[in-house]
């Protein structure tokens, strides 16, 4: 039988690295009181055996328990616990923060979600509770959750606590929302207002991690990738079909300038994307050109060479476009050196690596065949000895 009596410490107890650090007043010293618990329960030869604890010793056991890497122990045996006996202790927030923090590192974003909310219900104006805003915009974005991230991040921008890189990381949060909801025009807007603070942030000497900066420029690109890609070339004469073909070809232009200055952020992550998305635009721009409808014939060519007309215009536009497959393939081989360069792990290098393989395999099959020229007839001869 588990009798659990609560007590009150009679000491101050000192604040953790994790929890909201509190302003001191010299002329009126505040004690801190912690409520412990006693635990009785049978030991294995029927003695009655003893577990004092309190908050603060859950909280460190589950610290210490994170720097084994044993997160899920972590979560449920001390963090829960705490929440659960001790719902209005000091260490709830940050509890509640490093258990979704822990999470979202295994890539547990669904469990993280909760404690991350948790801590913005009870403690919203910590500083656990800043970094909850920006962690939460993160997991419902990795979740693909929009319109969730969108309310976080914008709710995140309201602060009057963030600090000037943390806003930095707000508008990329929030440009990366709207790009997700197809709003193109306002994360546009976004990111470049995100890369104008980041230069700004740079001219006064902040520094500021380059992962932020990048993610804005990405979806600076995206956004132009995406409008190309969105312009199919209509069924009419050819002359209409250039008109679309030129507006989509600057648009891809745009979007590779971008993408270059992506990589230029120099964060491993957000290069390799970059990287792959360059030769994805090709390789679309590529397919769309091939699906395209045929402009129609000369009305006076005759109905019965129509077919004949076609696959002459399919040929002859293969052996034009090429040159897309081979940027194509140049950028995802770049992609893969670098990648293997900087040893990042990311999924873009594996796609990389099975579109690369398809490409080459595409280019070869549209490559004209070699044929060795036949010898003229006056050297035919020579070489017969006639």
């Amino acid at each position: 039988m588990r009798h659990v009596l609560a007590l009150l410490l009679g000491s101050a107890l000192a604040a953790c690295g994790a929890s909201t650090p509190r302003p001191a007043d010299p002329s009126r010293e505040v004690v801190t009181m912690e409520e412990m618990r006693i635990v009785a329960s049978s030991g294995g030869e029927g003695d009655l055996v003893l577990e004092a604890y309190d908050a603060s010793q859950l909280f460190e056991r589950g610290n210490a328990a994170l720097q084994r890497g044993e997160c899920r122990e972590a979560v449920t045996r001390y963090y829960d616990r705490l929440v659960r006996e001790f719902p209005s202790s000091r260490f709830v927030a940050p509890a509640l923060y490093n258990a979704g923090l822990c999470l979202h590192e295994l890539g547990a974003l669904s469990d993280a979600v909760p404690y991350y909310e948790g801590v913005l219900e009870r403690a919203p104006q910590t500083r656990d509770g800043r970094h909850a805003t920006l962690q939460l915009a993160q997991a419902l974005l990795g979740l693909e959750r929009w319109e969730a991230a969108l309310r976080v991040a914008e709710r995140g921008l309201l602060r009057e606590d963030l600090t000037e890189p943390e806003r930095l990381e707000g508008l990329a949060r929030r440009a990366q929302a709207l790009l997700g909801l197809a709003r193109f025009e306002d994360a546009e807007r976004q990111a470049r207002d995100a890369l104008t603070y980041h230069r700004a942030l740079d001219r006064r000497g902040i520094a500021v991690e380059a992962y932020f900066p990048a993610t804005a420029n990405y979806v600076l690109a995206e956004t132009m990738r995406m409008r190309s890609e969105a312009m199919e070339l209509p069924a009419g004469t050819a002359e209409q079909q250039h008109a679309v073909l030129d507006q989509r070809a600057r648009l891809v232009l745009d979007a590779q300038r971008e993408y270059f200055n992506t990589i230029r952020h120099t964060n491993a992550e957000w290069a390799a994307a970059a990287g792959y998305r360059i030769g994805a635009m090709y390789d679309q721009l590529w397919q769309a050109l091939m699906r395209a409808p045929i402009p129609p014939p000369d009305p006076g060519l005759d109905r019965s060479v129509v077919p004949i007309y076609e696959a002459e215009y399919r040929a002859e536009l293969a052996r034009h476009v090429r040159p897309l497959l081979r940027h194509a393939i140049r950028y995802w081989e770049l992609t893969l050196m670098m990648v293997e360069r900087t040893g990042v792990r990311t999924e873009w290098a594996e796609r990389t690596r099975a579109d690369l393989e398809r490409m080459r395999e595409l280019l070869l099959e549209q490559t004209d065949p070699v044929v060795a020229p036949e010898p003229a007839p006056a050297a035919a001869a020579a070489g017969s000895g006639a």
